[in-house]
């Protein structure tokens, strides 16, 4: 919605700073370039602010700033290189508010990982900039201030001055008295991505949690030159956390079968690489949430009070699988024991490993009624071991 006080000549005067500048140390992945349906992180933020009619959009780089150039400039936005990225968010700020030019009366600034902003949220911000006479402007959720804060130029020099700690928020604190709240039903100004868990939940409010076919998950592994052998595991794997998902399923708790089949089929696609969970990951980050149970499949901290997740049955699965043979959980732990036995730094992590497996096989059994073994043999017969 366009309202009629809100005309295009002044809308010329607003800049809209992106940050996306940092490391994404806690996502594991690039944040700008995830995918979020059809696009990228930053093109929908990017997307946000032109379909509001605000054409001054500028984004601020610097960890892995040659990947967003191009794309920056196929976005027809100015890009700023941040020389001081490392020492944090707030050094983007003043990078991004530095570059303003004396016709500018105010800026949004959007963190790249708070990308789902409503066109009609960005309206509604500017009307009342415009109005009220207010130098700041937050968006408001269910009494919470989330982004894009509007600011006046006014705050240029006091940010580029700014020496205190606490960064951006703490500086505006001494300004409440110029701040204006602006109540809105956009779920996204709190909707912020610094985790996988953050970003599978933006996921699934945007409507998209891409998980890939049976076919895809094949093309993956030949096209990454996964052995045959492992392959052949990856296939025992998958087809017991589908079996483990659907006994869970009839005792109540549902997980995603389709979910827990593509992530045991890809679990040990970089089998052949050092850190193998980690090269995993970032071989399927197109498919966040198969990414994440990857990267733990080796190590899963798991603690009773949590629920059971598709991460922890597909990390039971590939304990209980040995090649492509299905044996217990005891033979698995003794013969990695016995292997490891004059070893005692690995033999300290399979003891861990070991720990978190059978709380989670205890929990699935105390769940479904039955040992998982008997489970297991009632389908498949006498092929089991241990």
């Amino acid at each position: 919605m366009k309202t009629a006080t809100t005309g295009e000549p002044r809308k010329s005067k607003i800049t809209a700073i992106i940050l996306a500048a940092g490391f994404s140390s806690r996502m594991k992945s690039f944040k700008p370039l995830l995918p979020l349906g059809s696009a990228s992180v930053i093109e929908i933020a990017v997307r946000s602010f032109q379909e509001a009619g605000f054409k001054d959009i500028r984004i601020v780089l610097g960890h892995r700033a040659g990947e967003l150039i191009p794309v920056c400039d196929a976005l027809h936005v100015q890009w700023i290189f941040n020389e001081h990225y490392a020492e944090g968010m707030f050094s983007s700020v003043k990078a991004g508010v530095i570059s303003l030019g004396p016709e500018v009366e105010g800026f949004f600034l959007l963190p790249v990982d708070n990308p789902l902003i409503h066109e009609d949220t960005l309206h509604r911000l500017y009307e009342a900039f415009s109005m009220e006479h207010k130098g700041i402007v937050y968006p408001v959720y269910r009494g919470k201030r989330g982004h894009p804060p509007l600011i006046s130029r006014c705050y240029v020099d006091s940010i580029l001055s700014w020496t205190g700690k606490g960064g951006l928020r703490a500086l505006l604190e001494h300004y409440q008295g110029d701040a204006l709240e602006v109540s809105m039903e956009d779920q996204g100004v709190l909707l912020d991505m610094d985790t996988p868990e953050d970003y599978r939940r933006i996921l699934k409010y945007y409507g998209y949690a891409p998980t890939p076919t049976e076919f895809e998950c094949y093309e993956l592994l030949r096209g990454n030159n996964t052995p045959e052998k492992v392959i052949k595991h990856c296939e025992m794997v998958a087809w017991l956390s589908v079996f483990l998902g659907k006994q869970l399923e009839e005792a109540g708790r549902h997980l995603n079968l389709e979910l827990l089949k593509a992530s045991a089929l890809l679990h040990d696609i970089a089998r052949l690489k050092p850190n193998h969970p980690l090269e995993g990951a970032k071989l399927t980050a197109a498919y966040p949430e198969v990414s994440a149970i990857i990267a733990a499949h080796m190590d899963c901290s798991w603690e009773p009070s949590q629920p059971l997740t598709e991460k922890e049955i597909v990390y039971l699965a590939d304990k209980l699988v040995a090649d492509d043979q299905i044996i217990s959980l005891q033979e698995r732990f003794n013969s990695s024991v016995e292997r490891y036995k004059n070893e005692p730094e690995v033999l300290e992590h399979i003891h861990r490993r070991f720990y978190h497996a059978y709380r989670i096989l205890y929990r699935v059994e105390e769940r479904v009624g039955k040992s998982v073994q008997t489970l297991i043999k009632l389908n498949l017969g006498s092929d089991v071991h241990g």
